[in-house]
């Protein structure tokens, strides 16, 4: 099944339950449905071809998204945050033929930038769509492939992470299951989409017939409208919820009907955790770990135990599991620091194009993670940073995460990092 089927299936069921909302447009099942099959007529001559998305943040965006998997092609979003040359680069190594795009992109980036594509489709802000031009070429992909996503770079040159239709469907059931969404669920999407804790988002809710709320952080008053409209389930790293509790009082109003504050993409630390439920007594605070490779989510820190266990990542969410292995690969004992490794459906296929990365990523069928960890007595896993990371001073070899961690502690800091 694709995660699009989802959309359709809620098209029939539920056909008039609103899917998407941006600032004061919404978008039903049925309607939201109807645009993917528009857009997705103009790819079906394609017979499973790489197709590079470069929108915004916007109910576009996700509609050219469901369209490239409805037309059995593969989804390639360009991470829109990064820098112009960086893109380039990307591109220069990805062997992307086709290209679909939103006419406030087209203008951004001009039409040079475009040049390097046999196929260029525009999507204007009614969903019509122009062809500026159709090369279809080709090409040999690996038959389960549906979406590529970039890694944030965080650890070196973005690479990227092939994920197939049971990666995408199983990691959403999972995050449905720990998260309890149903229909009556909205989710906030203020994050980037075109990384894997974006994705999930849209992913998880869609799935479970709910709705998706899009936006960005480019405005805290709107942030805070949009919490305001009913979310139910807010989504944000640490460091967005350091700047929205800047705002104390508007933070208690607009979190009030809030049900959950998920986070993911970093840890979170005491002081954060402290003063959300200072200011929120009723807010159900759930921190999550995950990695891209891992379609997006690994494991969840049950919100009962956030308050004794908030410098841990909980356990592995359903579906999955997790192990820490020592230096031979054998699974470590209790206290025991090695490297957390991880097995289950939602495993990425591999690296787009570089099988010896996959080869070092993936070994007997265990994702390892590069994140240095311990077993706890009660089951629960601790991040120790990354393996890579330890920096040598003197005799010592020091972790700039726990430097980073005690400067985090501080509420009047937003973004710390320890090179």
């Amino acid at each position: 099944m694709r995660i699009d089927a989802y959309i359709s299936e809620y098209a029939r069921k539920t056909p008039q339950n609103i899917a998407l909302e941006e600032g004061t447009n919404s978008i039903s099942y049925s309607c939201l449905d109807t645009d993917i099959n528009a857009i997705a007529s103009h790819l079906t001559d394609f017979n499973h071809c790489r197709f590079a998305i470069l929108a915004e943040s916007s109910m576009r965006y996700i509609k050219m998204l469901m369209a490239v998997y409805r037309s059995a092609n593969i989804a390639i979003p360009l991470p829109i945050e990064f820098p112009r040359f960086s893109l380039e680069k990307l591109l220069d190594t990805a062997h992307i033929n086709n290209i679909l795009t939103t006419d406030t992109q087209y203008s951004r980036f001009g039409e040079g930038f475009f040049e390097r594509f046999g196929t260029v489709i525009v999507l204007s802000r009614d969903t019509s769509v122009n062809i500026l031009r159709k090369n279809i070429e080709t090409e040999r992909n690996n038959p389960e492939l549906r979406l590529v996503l970039y890694t944030s770079g965080t650890t070196g040159t973005p690479k990227g992470v092939m994920l197939s239709d049971r990666n995408l469907v199983s990691n959403a059931e999972s995050i449905i299951k720990v998260l309890r969404l149903t229909s009556s669920d909205k989710g906030a999407l203020v994050i980037s989409p075109h990384h894997a804790f974006g994705n999930s988002i849209i992913n998880s809710h869609l799935a479970s017939g709910g709705s998706v709320c899009v936006g960005n952080m480019n405005f805290i008053a709107s942030v805070f409208n949009l919490i305001e409209s009913d979310v139910s389930i807010f989504y944000g790293v640490p460091s967005t919820y350091r700047i929205l509790l800047k705002y104390p009082d508007r933070f208690k109003r607009s979190f009030a009907k809030v049900r959950t504050a998920a986070s993911a993409g970093g840890g979170m630390d005491k002081a954060i955790v402290k003063e959300m439920k200072e200011l929120v007594p009723g807010l159900e605070i759930l921190p999550m770990y995950g990695q891209t490779e891992a379609t997006a989510r690994l494991a969840y820190l049950p919100a009962e135990d956030v308050d004794e266990f908030v410098d841990t990542i909980g356990k592995a969410i359903p579906g999955v599991t997790l192990d820490v292995f020592d230096s031979d690969c054998n699974p470590a004992e209790i206290n025991t620091t090695g490297e957390l490794v991880a097995a289950g459906d939602n495993i990425m296929l591999g690296y787009l194009d570089d099988e010896i990365a996959t080869e070092k990523k993936i070994i007997n069928g265990w994702l390892h993670t590069g994140d240095l960890a311990q077993k706890l007595p009660n089951g629960y896993i601790r991040l120790l940073g990354r393996k890579d990371d330890l920096i040598k001073i003197g005799d010592h070899r020091v972790n700039p995460r726990e430097i980073e961690r005690n400067i985090e502690e501080n509420t009047e800091v937003s973004k710390v990092f320890v090179v």
